[in-house]
């Protein structure tokens, strides 16, 4: 079974065990009935609701943490990451300051400790963003240990609504995981307290639980279609690893090294000349290993005076860079999404594309006449193991195109983002890893003069790298990809001047 796979596997396997009656001891059913009291009734057979659809309502704090009932240890990773990705590095450090005060609170304090560190002055869209696009890749990997309660028989999803409910969570942290991920019909978590577009840090207590949990059992009953879970292909973040205090304190102890170690390595790359900088470049920690035989130079056929074009997948902005340190010369390297100081600190020369089709053939073929260029046709990264369509216009651009093959390894700090104010230290980021690791696969080239046109070349090609990567071909983009993590479709911020 391929990564990929595996992966559509275990949320497949989570959304048929929420919905079966493997957890029926889990599931806490509420009566219709107007007599309802404030506390959740004892668990009846069923519950059958006006429209003949079975509703029940499933409390998801144990499928989503490791403990069960939540402790501080395991409500901590989750918070930890709203207050550094949707705050800031000193907030996250002032949540970890508090970490050894949690133990001795209630449940209940603790969880309004964390909301006050966390959410305390956050813009409410960027809090969402971070319940879109960064918590649903850290619960999927908690979740998935759901697996354990074996095969369920399959859901009767037709039959069936679920709602999920949470006593430790804002809804704005869990929903998006919950429904997009899982496929829950409902979500209902705590709320809390917001104005003007920014929350306050406190919970609001205007409903009881009890309330909250009718509140989940109306919006499932109104959900008449089934939402079909999906697999985890985007997300976004910087910390790469999972944040326990323990490793939340490690990174910190960590950071002021890391910003040195980036510091050098970018010097390395950009100050030294090119005979030194794999020598150096390895005793400062950065390692790429090179596979397969680079093809010989270029006898006219590739580009209009010799210049070859390689095409490949695209994990961060320093492919090309990892493709001209494999090649021992450099190249020129196309791209989309490029910052002042990506451009500022890059040792090969780098042409921003315009996304106008007629403009960027000529920009990129006029580079293939002065030597070789790299290009991504993915237009963006992609940190799962998937490859996002790719784009034809490379394949009319040369006889003959060269599949390269990259992957990367990032322990501490990821090196993409969808933030337009983080997107300039993307490689910063990267080359703060204790050991940034870059892979370079060479292929065998690909002739361009298939009957069936450009198209056909460029899913030949994808297919290509994908099966050399052991990865999944997607015909999603770029667009995708941003509405989902930034909400927008990618366009120029007219405010920065840069493309995001």
């Amino acid at each position: 079974m391929s990564t990929g796979d595996g992966v559509v596997h275990r949320m497949l396997n989570l959304h048929r065990v929420v919905k079966s009656n493997l957890v029926a001891g889990l599931l806490r059913f509420i009566p219709t009935a107007p007599t309802m009291t404030a506390a959740p009734a004892v668990e009846p057979p069923a519950c059958l609701l006006g429209n003949g659809i079975k509703t029940v309502v499933l409390e998801v704090d144990a499928l989503l943490l490791k403990s069960s009932p939540p402790s501080a240890a395991t409500l901590f990773p989750p918070f930890f990451l709203v207050a550094v990705e949707a705050g800031s590095f000193a907030r996250g450090l002032l949540l970890l300051a508090l970490y050894p005060f949690l133990h001795i609170m209630t449940h209940a304090m603790c969880v309004e400790a964390m909301v006050m560190v966390s959410f305390c002055g956050l813009r409410r869209d960027e809090a969402a963003r971070i319940g879109r696009a960064v918590l649903p890749k850290y619960f999927s990997k908690e979740a998935a240990r759901v697996e354990a309660l074996g095969e369920a028989r399959e859901a009767t999803a037709s039959e069936v609504k679920v709602a999920a409910a949470s006593r430790s969570f804002p809804t704005v942290m869990v929903e998006a995981f919950l429904k997009d991920y899982v496929g829950f019909d409902a979500v209902i978590g705590m709320e809390v307290k917001a104005g003007h577009g920014y929350f306050a840090g406190v919970m609001d207590g205007g409903e009881t639980y009890a309330e909250r949990l009718r509140a989940a059992l109306k919006r499932a009953e109104e959900n008449t279609s089934y939402h079909y879970p999906k697999p985890m292909i985007f997300h976004d973040g910087r910390l790469a690893f999972t944040p326990t205090p323990a490793a939340a304190l490690a990174m910190y102890v960590y950071f002021p090294f890391a910003v040195v170690l980036s510091v050098v390595r970018i010097a390395i790359y950009t100050l030294l000349p090119r005979r030194l900088i794999g020598p150096a470049a390895a005793l400062a920690g950065v390692r790429v290993r090179v596979t397969g035989a680079p093809p010989a130079a270029a006898n006219g056929e590739s580009g209009a005076s010799g210049g070859r074009l390689y095409a490949c997948n695209h994990r961060t902005l320093l492919d090309p860079i990892a493709i001209s340190s494999a090649l021992g010369k450099p190249v020129f390297a196309v791209t989309y999404s490029l910052s002042p100081l990506s451009e500022l600190l890059s040792p090969i020369p780098l042409l921003r594309l315009t996304r106008g089709r007629d403009e960027d053939r000529r920009r990129m073929s006029s580079l293939l006449e002065r030597g070789d260029v790299v290009v991504c046709p993915e237009g963006t990264t992609c940190r799962e193991p998937y490859l996002l369509r790719f784009s034809p216009l490379f394949a009319e651009l040369a006889d003959e195109v060269s599949p390269v093959a990259v992957d990367e390894r990032s322990t501490m700090f990821y090196g993409t983002s969808t933030s337009p104010g983080a997107k300039c230290l993307d490689s910063v980021f990267f080359l703060m890893n204790p050991r940034p690791e870059y892979s370079v696969h060479f292929l065998e080239p690909v002739r361009t003069d298939n009957p069936r046109g450009s198209i056909e070349v460029a899913n030949q090609v994808q297919g290509v790298l994908a099966g050399a990567l052991g990865f999944t071909p997607t015909a999603l983009t770029r667009k995708d990809k941003c509405l989902l993590l930034a909400g927008n479709e990618g366009v120029v911020s007219t405010k920065t001047s840069k493309v995001i």
